[in-house]
């Protein structure tokens, strides 16, 4: 080859490898750039496998976890345990959707809240349970529920919630509260006559002053026991007293809803209140019942107490007795067996296994029995406790003597001639014997004719009772109390609407941040806003996102996948590059050399 071919070989050669080495440089810049990308993406991936989003955790175990939403703490449910858990900002203004915020407008509840009478809120809240149906955030039997038990003022502010724990278990106060609820959306109409619930309410009524009727529907007699008023101080009187109250109508403890007399109370009355019986004018009270007493002596005749769960007053009274016996009672007597009778039916409604055992009955009736001996009065030993001047003295200060002592016993008080009987005191003593007898008698609980003497069923606030309820009545119940405390609580704070409390992941990061505080329900029975993770016992948690996470893991497998591809062909790309680049830095080497030689052998020819 010619030195001028050698040259141009050579230039051809050295910009070629040039290029090659060029595309070689590109090449680990693509591999560096693919690097980075995968470290991205598995970055990503990471970030993925440490999100976390906020669950709902039902019973505290961790087994059973929803995703957590405004729909499932506002409404009411098995999952919630129908106790609303409500959404506030930093200033406690209560956070509300489009169809919660239409129906608080609609009731007129401003952003700062709502002031008004115990008429003025009940339509109010009729209003905004009206306006939930009409947004379809609730069905029209909720919405005719709620309204037709109504609103429960103190839901919320203070007020004792039903149990909802164990279906048929509850506290003593959670059983009080039970029982005001079913009495009270019976008489106001919610539970129709003849219903399971609205028999139960009826035997959980003590009426003294009720129409009774025959089957056909004819009046058989006018149950009035005589209860008076007011004070009677120089002639007879019985008189129902309630927390000390005497003197005019609010002596009844009165339900104020529905059918009930102005002259009944409830069970809960007797369990929750302080409910006395004054008997006025009389110098000798001794017999009082004797007739009852001696036709039923003791917790063994089994066939007379089922005459009183199976009959009216009256009619069990007369088939004991004879025809006619009833209406030749006292006032007084009347009273007392009206009480008897309805406190045997309520806590055999409210108590009573559906089957009960023999263990069961021997408990019923021996709490009965002990009741008829507190009644007799036979002025000796215990049966009642003379606590006044022997002397009979016709005023008004002695029946007050009287009743503030029979405060303190489970017997007749005797105060000149002023004889007072607490109710209240007889029925936890019923309900001690009771209760504790179908345990076997293994509470240790106690009672004397002393109230300080004696230990109670009801001393003990930890003690579940074993309550004969159905759980959709009681979901309807629970169900009233959750929009209760959902008003109440609008009415107490105030609102602001919030149109995007449905999105999740601003749900999520909104209570993550602090931005959304959690209002919930306090010890005391009031709502209070908290973080989520500062709320004792509370529902709320951080778990894994499983769902990001798979998503994640498909994307990084994706481009994973699509990185591995781009750099096995780079490899294979600077593969050939690299034998190329070696080939023309062989022939490169040689060029060069043969060149040289030419240039020295051309030299030495002209030299000589």
């Amino acid at each position: 080859m010619g030195l001028a071919a050698s040259q141009a070989r050579f230039l051809a050669i050295t910009s070629r490898k040039a290029n090659c080495e060029f595309q070689s440089m590109q090449i680990a810049q693509q591999k560096l750039s693919l690097t980075r990308e995968l470290e991205e993406v598995s970055d990503e991936y990471q970030a993925a496998i440490n999100a976390t989003n906020l669950v709902w955790d039902a019973d505290g175990s961790g087994d059973y976890l929803y995703n957590l939403s405004y729909s499932l703490m506002m409404t009411p449910s098995d999952v919630n345990a129908y106790t609303p858990y409500l959404l506030s900002r930093r200033d406690g203004k209560i956070a509300l959707n489009s169809a919660m915020a239409a129906a608080a407008k609609a009731a007129g509840i401003s952003d700062s809240g709502f002031v008004g009478t115990a008429q003025e809120k009940a339509a109010a809240y009729a209003v905004f349970i009206g306006e939930l149906q009409n947004q379809r955030a609730i069905s029209s039997s909720t919405a005719d529920m709620a309204i037709t038990v109504g609103l429960i003022s103190d839901a919320g502010m203070g007020g004792e919630l039903m149990g909802r724990e164990t279906a048929n278990q509850m506290s003593l106060t959670s059983m009080i509260t039970y029982i005001d609820l079913i009495t009270e959306a019976t008489a106001s109409g919610y539970y129709p006559a003849g219903s399971t619930e609205a028999e139960l309410a009826e035997d959980l009524i003590f009426d003294f002053n009720k129409t009774v009727y025959n089957e056909d529907g004819s009046i058989r007699r006018e149950l009035d026991c005589g209860l008076s008023s007011g004070w009677s101080k120089n002639s007879h009187s019985t008189t129902l007293l309630k927390n000390g109250s005497y003197y005019n109508d609010a002596t009844y403890a009165d339900n104020g809803v529905g059918s009930y007399s102005p002259g009944s109370f409830s069970l809960s009355d007797l369990l929750n209140e302080d409910m006395t019986l004054l008997v006025t004018g009389k110098t000798d009270y001794s017999n009082i019942c004797k007739a009852m007493s001696s036709a039923i002596q003791t917790g063994s005749d089994k066939g007379s107490f089922s005459l009183i769960l199976n009959n009216d007053v009256d009619q069990w009274y007369d088939n004991i007795n004879g025809q006619g016996s009833f209406d030749r009672l006292s006032a007084d007597e009347k009273a007392v067996l009206t009480y008897f009778d309805q406190l045997a039916k309520g806590m055999y409604a409210l108590l009573m296994p559906e089957d009960p055992s023999a263990t069961d009955l021997n408990a019923f009736y021996t709490a009965l029995d002990d009741i008829i001996d507190r009644f007799q009065n036979r002025n000796e030993g215990n049966d009642y406790v003379d606590a006044g001047p022997p002397l009979p003295i016709n005023s008004e200060s002695t029946a007050k003597s009287a009743v503030r002592e029979a405060d303190n016993y489970n017997c007749w008080v005797k105060y000149g001639n002023s004889w007072a009987l607490s109710l209240s005191n007889l029925t936890e003593t019923f309900l001690t014997n009771f209760v504790d007898g179908m345990n076997g008698y293994s509470g240790g609980f106690v009672i004397h004719d002393k109230v300080n003497s004696s230990y109670y069923i009801t001393d003990d606030p930890g003690y579940l009772y074993t309550v004969n309820s159905g759980s959709d009545d009681e979901k309807n119940l629970w169900t009233s109390e959750f929009y209760s405390v959902i008003f109440n609580n609008l009415c107490q704070n105030g609102w602001y609407q919030n149109d995007q409390l449905e999105d999740k992941d601003y749900l999520d990061n909104a209570i993550k941040s602090g931005q959304l505080f959690v209002v919930s329900k306090g010890s005391d029975n009031y709502y209070y806003q908290s973080r989520y993770v500062q709320i004792s016992g509370g529902h709320i948690m951080e778990n894994t996102d499983s769902d990001a996470i798979a998503q994640a893991e498909v994307e990084y497998t994706r481009k994973k996948s699509q990185i591995n591809y781009k750099e096995e062909q780079l490899e294979i790309e600077a593969d050939k590059l690299d034998a190329e680049i070696a080939a023309l830095t062989t022939e490169y080497d040689t060029v060069k050399s043969l060149i040289s030689k030419n240039i020295e052998k051309t030299f030495t020819m002209f030299q000589t």
